[in-house]
């Protein structure tokens, strides 16, 4: 069995991160110190608030999640990598008449190729220190920004997203629990400060104190993983034009002036859409345009109530004939969607 010291294997693992397109690559204790209120005290109180809102997978096996040994028991160590996907552009201007979507929906869905990624740094890992470990993405039952903290990738924010000085917060995280003892990363402590832009910019009031996200009041959320059932009438004023996700507590958040552009993800769709063309995909259309996307999973019926609120924001009478055709549509919630869109363009 190949053998090498920590120091070593983690210079080794770090550098093999970097090569495969990682901004960051950091380790953690697989066993975390306990914080009173925070880390795996903080998950469960937010679970038990039922502020996971339609994430139910965000609930099931929570005590896996507080502790990496249960899902992977031979767990010494934690490897943790930050790959951005920043295209290096600005936001988009606000346009009423366009859509507009989340930043990490503009490139092909990322999940398999940040797999793809980790089974490569695994692959390394094995053939130095022949060893075990089993990699994970954001499907796994991981507290990745957890770790992400003590692995030295950065803390996090206000708006509960990993930031960091160097490089934003526009990345996805990915990482191995592995078997070995390496060299950790110093824990990254808070750089906010006094600011609260972040929770001042939400457009539906989603934090109800700093650190803390209730999904339940997210327009991410509502766009991408309610997809059954009509959004709350108290938010949809909020929503603007977004058509997929939200990236307002990014966008105004002063540390991503430091975003870098990605080495693996480059957009395949502008971060607008036209709202009239949107509406006129037919579900066939619908998959073929958003095959492989993060978009193909929310479904059309859930992206037609998303565009026929988007239109109702815009307030634009000229969308009324459109949006007048889904009233009677086979699909309750896109039906009502329709109704409340058509009123709120035809109110005085």
């Amino acid at each position: 069995m190949p053998q090498t010291d920590s120091g070593d294997l983690s210079r080794r693992l770090r550098s093999r991160a970097l090569a495969l397109g990682a901004e960051r690559a950091g380790f953690a204790p697989a066993a975390l110190p306990s914080v009173p209120n925070g880390g795996a005290d903080a998950y469960r109180d937010w679970v038990s608030r039922g502020m996971h809102g339609e994430m139910g997978y965000m609930a099931r096996n929570p005590e896996d999640r507080c502790d990496i040994r249960r899902w992977f028991p031979g767990a010494k160590s934690v490897v943790l990598c930050a790959f951005s996907y920043h295209d290096g552009s600005p936001p988009p201007e606000h346009d009423p008449a366009r859509g507009r979507f989340a930043r990490y929906s503009l490139p092909p869905d990322y999940h398999d190729e940040l797999k793809n990624r980790m089974k490569r740094l695994q692959s390394e890992y094995v053939e130095i220190s022949g060893g075990q470990s089993k990699l994970f993405v954001d499907t796994s039952p991981v507290l990745e920004r957890l770790y992400a903290r003590y692995a030295g990738i950065g803390w996090v924010g206000k708006n509960t997203m990993i930031l960091s000085k160097d490089i934003g917060s526009f990345f996805l995280l990915a990482g191995l629990a592995v078997d070995r003892e390496l060299e950790y990363d110093e824990p990254v402590d808070p750089h906010c400060g006094t600011c609260t832009r972040c929770l001042d910019a939400c457009p539906t009031d989603a934090f109800p104190k700093p650190n803390v996200l209730d999904a339940t009041k997210c327009v991410a959320n509502f766009t991408v993983e309610q997809r059954k059932s009509p959004i709350p009438e108290k938010y949809r004023s909020g929503h603007g034009n977004w058509v997929f996700g939200c990236d307002v507590c990014q966008d105004v958040c002063p540390w991503n002036k430091f975003s870098v552009r990605s080495a693996l993800f480059s957009p395949v769709r502008p971060a607008t859409e036209d709202l009239e063309e949107s509406l006129r995909l037919t579900p066939a259309q619908f998959r073929a345009k958003y095959k492989n996307s993060s978009l193909e999973r929310t479904g059309h019926k859930a992206f037609l109530r998303n565009v026929l609120l988007a239109m109702g924001n815009s307030r634009n009478p000229a969308y009324t004939k459109s949006v007048r055709a889904f009233i009677d549509h086979e699909n309750e919630m896109v039906a009502e969607q329709a109704r409340w869109s058509f009123a709120r363009l035809n109110c005085a």
